[in-house]
C-alpha cells in the first residue's frame, strides 16, 4: 500500500507541476519528462527530508524544484540557469503556484556565487569544455557544509552503445531552438571524482537510466561530518571506481 501511495503522490505531483506552465506544448513536455525520467523520484528519495537549502545548478524551467515542492519538500530552493528564457518561464510558474522560498536566478553555472547548501547538477557538465567542468566542480566543493550532499547526473564518456545513443540524442536535441547549441564534452568518471577526496567525502556512482536507452549515471558526494570545508586549491586527484 505504501508503494501505491508513493506512486499516486508521484502522479499527482507530475500533473500539478505541468499545470503551472502557460504554453500547451510546455505543459505536455513537463508532464512527459517528469513521468519518464527517474531522476525526479530519485532526487526526492535522497533530499526529500533535508532542511538544507537546495541549489539546483542548471535548473532549466524549474522541474525539479516544483516537483520537490509538490512532494512536500519545504527547505528553500535556489534555481540557477544561464538561459534567461527558461528562468522567465520558471518565475512565471512560481507566480501561478504561489510557492514560497523558491528563487530562480539567471546565472552562469561556472560563476556560481557564494550560496551554500545541498547541490544538484543534472545533465549540465557535458555542455561545458573539460576545463570549465573541472572549474565548476572545484567551485562547488566549498559550497557543501559538513554533511552536505552534491548529486550529479550525467553521461560519463564510456565506449558503449548507451553512450553513443546518448550522444546522438543530445545532438538531435540541439537541432531545436530550446536547447542551446554547444559542443558536447562528455566528462570522464575521473574528472567528476577528482575534486572530492575520499578522506573528505563519501563517494558513489551507479547507473540511472531507468527505462531509457541512455548512459545516465548518478554520482553522489557527501561531505563527511568531521571534515572541514577545504580551501578550493587543496584538491586531490584520487579516483575510486
Amino acid at each position: 500500500m505504501r508503494n501505491g501511495n508513493a506512486a499516486a503522490e508521484h502522479e499527482r505531483a507530475c500533473a500539478q507541476v505541468a499545470r503551472r506552465y502557460g504554453e500547451l506544448w510546455l505543459r505536455f513536455y513537463v508532464g512527459r519528462k517528469l513521468r519518464s525520467d527517474p531522476i525526479f523520484t530519485t532526487a526526492f528519495g535522497l533530499l526529500g527530508e533535508s532542511r538544507e537549502t537546495l541549489i539546483d545548478v542548471g535548473c532549466g524551467v524549474g522541474l525539479l524544484p516544483f516537483y520537490l515542492r509538490e512532494r512536500g519538500f519545504r527547505a528553500p530552493i535556489v534555481g540557477l540557469d544561464r538561459d534567461g528564457r527558461k528562468i522567465a518561464r520558471a518565475r512565471e510558474a512560481v507566480g501561478r503556484a504561489g510557492y514560497r522560498d523558491l528563487e530562480f536566478v539567471e546565472e552562469n553555472a561556472t560563476e556560481i556565487s557564494e550560496r551554500r547548501g545541498n547541490i544538484v547538477l543534472f545533465d549540465l557538465l557535458h555542455y561545458l569544455p573539460p576545463d570549465e567542468q573541472a572549474r565548476l566542480l572545484e567551485r562547488l566543493v566549498p559550497r557543501l557544509a559538513p554533511g552536505g550532499m552534491l548529486v550529479i547526473r550525467d553521461c560519463p564518456r564510456d565506449d558503449n552503445a548507451r553512450f553513443w545513443l546518448t550522444y546522438l540524442a543530445e545532438r538531435f536535441a540541439q537541432t531545436t531552438t530550446w536547447i542551446v547549441a554547444a559542443p558536447l564534452h562528455f566528462p570522464t568518471r575521473e574528472l567528476i571524482f577528482s575534486p572530492f577526496p575520499p578522506n573528505e567525502f563519501s563517494r558513489s556512482v551507479e547507473p540511472l537510466w531507468g527505462r531509457t536507452p541512455f548512459n545516465n549515471h548518478l554520482f553522489i558526494f557527501r561531505r563527511r561530518a568531521a571534515a572541514a570545508v577545504p580551501a578550493a586549491e587543496a584538491r586531490s586527484d584520487t579516483f575510486l571506481a
